[in-house]
């Protein structure tokens, strides 16, 4: 699915995003925790799932109030 999409890949495989953001290369597709990381540790994943979502919110919203 990520080929036919057109996702950029990093050097491991894994999809490709901006660590700011969390956006993909892909336009409304954003990628946190094991996707963006590989296998990591589920705190890991927990806040880039958080930061992930504050991006979303501002990207739909305009503005957040979600915590970095």
């Amino acid at each position: 699915m990520l080929t036919e999409l057109g996702a950029q890949l990093d050097k491991r495989g894994n999809l490709f995003a901006d660590t700011l953001s969390y956006k993909t290369t892909v336009p409304k597709v954003y990628a946190a925790g094991d996707m963006r990381r590989g296998q990591s540790l589920v705190v890991w994943a927990i806040r880039e799932g958080r930061r992930a979502a504050r991006s979303i919110d501002y990207d739909l919203m305009g503005k957040t109030d979600l915590p970095r």
